[in-house]
């Protein structure tokens, strides 16, 4: 993830925005999910892990097999560009425990067409992606390309209408105009809670009104990203820890944290960072790995 990086965050406020009175209300509803909080990456299929996350013997045919050993889910972006066949994700969903999740992103031919024309076979397409999944299919994304401003609302409520609730749906949004004192438009909250869809909150060093603190939905998605090695990035995850044990506590359902770095042998050790930090809050919270 390039979107808001910096070089260095030494003088810059990182700090989490306080929870929004609307969103306060939302998590005092009333709800019984698990609290699950899955903690990973953004990749599996990183050749620099191998001596450390992987074995040195690992063939990159062995990398998801071995990266399911340590980690409960990964952001799947290469759905992105190019959805995979049905017997790939066969094969991938055999390398992994029954606990695992993948969290697909929606195809940009979707996501970067919709105040234009998008091809709904295309979307049906999607849907069997992830009844191929099955039980490992996590919280799918949609990522709006960074011009999609409030202007282009009007092109969101055709796919929402589209998009099955049976398999539950992050947006992610980027253009700063969504949003006012990093909470996510009103009226914009009213739609996706109307139609039972999430948000992803961006946690980036250089876009900080994009670590928003709207909720609308019992599952929520966190892309973290780092300055690693920072100081910093420690202190963003101790105050993450303890919002998500919060919300986990409050009955969210699945609560999911990825680990963006522009290094990536710096991924892993924030990943497990994270992990440790919720372990030792809550251990019950956290979703475990298979090792």
């Amino acid at each position: 993830m390039h979107f808001g990086r910096v070089e260095q965050d030494k003088d810059l406020d990182l700090t989490l925005p306080p929870l929004s009175e609307r969103s306060q209300r939302f998590l005092q509803l009333g709800h019984q999910g698990k609290g699950s909080i899955f903690i990973g990456a953004p990749i599996w299929a990183e050749k620099l892990w191998v001596g450390s996350l992987y074995p040195e013997s690992a063939r990159p045919s062995d990398f998801l097999r071995h990266y399911a050993e340590h980690y409960p889910c990964v952001e799947y972006n290469g759905s992105f560009y190019r959805l995979p066949s049905l017997d790939q994700v066969k094969a991938w969903v055999r390398m992994v425990p029954e606990h695992f999740r993948f969290c697909a992103k929606v195809p940009q031919d979707i996501s970067h067409k919709l105040g234009g024309v998008w091809d709904p076979k295309l979307l049906a397409e999607v849907f069997q992606v992830l009844e191929t999944f099955g039980e490992h299919a996590g919280l799918s994304f949609l990522q709006l390309p960074d011009h999609f401003a409030p202007k282009d609302a009007a092109a969101l409520l055709p796919f929402f209408k589209a998009w099955s609730q049976h398999w539950p749906l992050a947006i992610e949004f980027r253009h700063p105009s969504w949003f006012t004192e990093r909470k996510l438009l009103d009226p914009l909250i009213n739609e996706l809670y109307r139609h039972k869809m999430s948000v992803v909150i961006t946690d980036t060093p250089g876009r900080r009104d994009v670590v928003h603190s709207s909720l609308c939905h019992t599952q929520v998605m966190v892309r973290f990203l780092g300055t690693f090695p920072s100081a910093r990035d420690d202190e963003r995850l101790k105050a993450w820890a303890e919002r998500l044990e919060a919300w986990a506590e409050a009955g969210l359902e699945s609560l999911y944290f990825f680990v963006h770095q522009a290094r990536h042998p710096g991924i892993p050790p924030t990943v497990d960072r994270m992990r440790r930090l919720i372990w030792d809050k809550a251990p019950q919270r956290l979703v475990p790995s298979s090792v």
